[in-house]
């Protein structure tokens, strides 16, 4: 009996998370919904597929918070900039000397990302690096660095290039379809 106190709740809250799609039958989710569904791009982005995001460079000089609200309104975000093949590409289009889409805001320490605000495992850093709370992709073309968030530079915008089903989702879905299964 205690037992199927302990699997109700849980098997509700699966139900509820997976908005009805649980069936019964095999405990398996209807995952139908396809992923990596082409996004239309706003005008002016350029896409890179093989990193799936698209930038687009806003030449105008404002600084990094009017900068990540007019990424927003674009539907994006900042740029994040976390390997070196995106800095090559940005290079690539001039989007050098410009906002990127990290800070360390909260704690001074820990860089993160404006998309996720998860702390980032990777950026590609200028050697000498600068000071500052924002980011900003250095105009040499030599990497990332931290920058004033009041200072006006041009923004260098992000938007995915795919739709796609959240990972995390997924997992957390089949980790309680586990959980009902166990019980």
């Amino acid at each position: 009996m205690s037992g199927l106190l302990v699997a109700l709740p849980l098997q509700l809250a699966c139900q509820l998370y997976s908005n009805g799609n649980l069936s019964y039958g095999n405990n398996s989710f209807d995952y139908t919904s396809a992923p990596n569904q082409p996004t239309v791009l706003p005008a002016g982005y350029t896409a890179f597929p093989d990193v799936g995001v698209a930038y687009k460079l806003h030449k105008n000089q404002v600084t990094w918070n009017t900068g990540r609200k007019l990424c927003v309104a674009d539907g994006g975000n900042l740029a994040v900039i976390d390997s070196f093949k995106k800095n090559d590409y940005v290079a690539s289009m001039k989007g050098l000397g410009s906002h990127v889409g990290i800070h360390r805001l909260f704690d001074n320490v820990e860089w993160v990302s404006v998309k996720t605000g998860q702390p980032l495992n990777f950026i590609p850093w200028r050697p000498d690096l600068g000071s500052g709370q924002c980011g900003a992709i250095f105009s040499d073309g030599k990497g990332v660095g931290p920058w004033n968030c009041n200072s006006v530079l041009p923004v260098l915008c992000e938007i995915p290039m795919f739709t796609n089903r959240d990972n995390e989702t997924e997992i957390a879905q089949k980790q309680m379809v586990a959980l009902v299964r166990n019980n």
